[in-house]
């Protein structure tokens, strides 16, 4: 994604763009799956600030509704909690205030107040701190930028921080949650992401685009074509090639590219060790690969089922009754939890097209550990599979034998088919050492000609983040190249 934002820009600028992927189509883990009449986007299945996409396609002169329509999504968006409540999100407020009063009465002037700070942290912390490159460590840490920070308590626990607005369990998990879609651990994030529930509730809302999230990137591929973007599919990199200090171009298919700037947008920690062979070790000087800290991993099942699931919206969170406990033994622990927290998505909802008439694609999402000692996917694995199907049907009341189609990704998938260090779907994760100017930079310090983008570089992970992140690296290759 980051890379194909980043072509669209370039080339728009008068840039000659050769862009080489690993896997057989565009969008990494943004893509698709097609089985027995069953679709199925493979990754990211929210999207939110559209704004992000819509002034890409403006930066090439062109309208991104002319190229794919997005449907919004209002009420189509559920919390269940582990005692069986539930809570459906709506943007219309006087429904949604009523739904949170019945759960916690009086909460209403609290919530305001919630919207309130999270607007400040939306509004502050695109504008200096998300949509900003930070060329040096003044960038970061001069008096103004501190200022806001205290100010806005950007870089406060994330859980503490929703705890001051709501008084219930039930309203602290179903506001926190939204760090799951970043692999991130709501007791350990920052604070500055309640701006996720805000862009949900009052900046832009829940988007789908017709046809599903793939869409998007077909839009983007017939934009960069137009532009003349050429793209070398089914050809994995096997190196960056360096001259005296300086990114020369790349090797593929035992065949050398020239180039006069290198965008690299493979998983940072995979390209410094096997496409740069740790010769550009002196960007992380501060911080060496293996003293990163990673984001969680997903467990994917893809079911094509023989019936509607009327009784489900498009977008269905499920939380664990051990909520805080999940969040442990996935960060704390690295091990499987025992009653997990899952999310469950039927684009078919939403778009009939992605099933076969009078059936539903069903996509689930459970978070786990990235790899690590403590699972052995090769063992585990189908037992685990085992208990989400228990789950699927305890909670969500779909029943194995109405399972048509299935197809299952565990974080060696991810590994393997992405180079995702750690098997970390998500990235490198979001601490405090590791947002800002202490995210590994989009420039190369050691090599000159070097440029990154994608969830582990800054500003970060998310596919939003990513299109801002091309937008920033995509300024700064024009104005040095």
């Amino acid at each position: 994604m980051g890379s194909l934002a980043a072509a669209i820009r370039l080339a728009a600028r008068g840039f000659e763009v050769e862009v080489f992927e690993k896997n057989e189509g565009l969008g990494g883990r943004m893509g698709r799956l097609e089985e027995s009449g069953f679709t199925f986007d493979t990754g990211p299945s929210l999207l939110l600030m559209t704004d992000t996409y819509r002034e890409l396609f403006a930066s090439a002169g062109r309208e991104l509704d002319d190229y794919v329509r997005l449907i919004p999504l209002d009420g189509q968006y559920r919390v269940n909690f582990g005692d069986g409540d539930s809570l459906t999100i709506r943007r219309a407020l006087p429904e949604l205030i009523r739904a949170l009063e019945r759960i916690e009465p009086g909460v209403t002037p609290r919530f305001y107040r919630f919207l309130a700070d999270a607007c400040q942290k939306y509004r502050v912390g695109r504008s200096e701190f998300v949509e900003r490159d930070f060329e040096g460590a003044r960038d970061f840490f001069g008096l103004r930028n501190l200022r806001l920070l205290l100010r806005t308590r950007a870089l406060n626990n994330y859980y503490r921080s929703v705890s001051r607005f709501f008084r219930t369990e039930k309203l602290r998990q179903a506001f926190s949650l939204q760090t799951m879609y970043l692999g991130l651990s709501p007791f350990e994030a920052p604070a500055v992401y309640s701006l996720l529930p805000y862009t949900e509730l009052a900046e832009d809302g829940l988007w789908f685009p017709e046809g599903g999230m793939y869409s998007l990137i077909e839009a983007m591929e017939k934009l960069a074509t137009e532009l003349g973007v050429r793209f070398h599919l089914n050809s994995p990199v096997e190196k960056v090639v360096l001259s005296k200090g300086k990114a020369t171009g790349v090797r593929a298919g035992g065949e050398e590219t020239e180039a006069d700037a290198v965008l690299v947008g493979a998983d940072l920690p995979y390209a410094y060790r096997e496409l740069l062979g740790g010769t550009a070790d002196g960007d992380f000087k501060f911080r060496r690969r293996e003293k990163l800290q990673y984001t969680a991993s997903a467990f994917m099942l893809y079911l094509g089922i023989d019936r509607k699931l009327d009784h489900m919206l498009h977008h269905n969170f499920y939380l664990s009754g051990r909520y805080k406990e999940n969040f442990e033994a996935i960060f704390r622990d690295r091990r499987l939890p025992d009653d997990p927290s899952f999310y469950a998505v039927v684009p078919s909802k939403t778009e009939p097209d992605m099933a076969p008439q009078g059936k539903a694609s069903l996509f689930v999402l459970v978070p786990v550990p990235h790899l690590g000692p403590n699972v052995d996917w090769e063992r585990e694995g189908t037992s685990f599979k085992e208990r989400v199907y228990d789950l699927l049907e305890r909670r969500c009341g779909v029943r194995r034998d109405w399972v048509v189609f299935e197809r299952v990704r565990t974080p060696l998938d991810w590994r393997d088919e992405y180079n995702l260090e750690e098997g970390a779907a998500f990235g490198i994760g979001h601490g405090i050492l590791q947002v800002g100017y202490f995210r590994p930079p989009m420039v190369s310090k050691a090599i000159e000609g070097l440029y990154f983008v994608g969830a582990s570089t800054r500003p970060g992970t998310g596919v939003p983040l990513v299109t801002i992140g091309a937008r920033l690296v995509a300024e700064r290759i024009g104005r040095e190249v």
